[in-house]
């Protein structure tokens, strides 16, 4: 059902601990108890290579696509509290092994700059295994976002740094998407 005064954003997940499949399911139930809030796609799931710290075990990752009536802000902190709770209270360093990593990426046309939040997320552009599922979810992105993607898909072969999986029933069925 639509909620009134909502938003479409796009979040990353990604996860290379504790059975990644299981965690990537694990926070998109955490997602869709969130208040105000539907998770209404899902993207295929990848497994990548790590990114910026590359002596770890590979990721699975996807983009989520939610309607949300919160702000950016109430989302980002949302996020972050199912991140805390998926790790099990575990602080861990940027770019390094996860249990789950939430990053917002894209929120219906907002462009913020805060110090806690960038919209859209800094680094789209750069990450192979944004890249891909974002598209699939959303063909239609910012113009200068757009020219990013563009540039760096001319230079890089995606399709070196991540493969497709099989998105498991579990997770389908957590948004009857079946």
């Amino acid at each position: 059902m639509p909620l009134n005064s909502t938003k479409l954003a796009y979040l990353g997940l990604g996860s290379n601990l504790n059975n990644p499949l299981r965690q990537i399911g694990r926070c998109i139930n955490h997602l869709s108890h969130l208040p105000n809030t539907q998770v209404i796609q899902l993207a295929n799931l990848y497994q990548s290579t790590p990114w910026g710290v590359e002596n770890q075990p590979n990721f699975i990752n996807t983009v989520v696509c939610i309607e949300t009536s919160l702000t950016p802000l109430v989302l980002l902190k949302a996020v972050k509290t199912i991140e805390y709770r998926l790790m099990q209270r575990q602080v861990n360093q940027r770019w390094h092994s996860r249990v789950i990593d939430i990053d917002l990426l894209l929120m219906d046309g907002i462009v913020l700059n805060r110090k806690e939040l960038i919209i859209p997320h800094p680094w789209i552009a750069e990450r192979c295994f944004v890249i891909q599922p974002l598209l699939e979810l959303s063909p239609r992105l910012p113009v200068k976002l757009q020219q990013q993607l563009t540039h760096f898909l001319k230079e890089h072969r995606c399709s070196e740094t991540i493969t497709p999986i099989k998105t498991p029933v579990s997770i389908k069925n957590r948004l009857k998407l079946l």
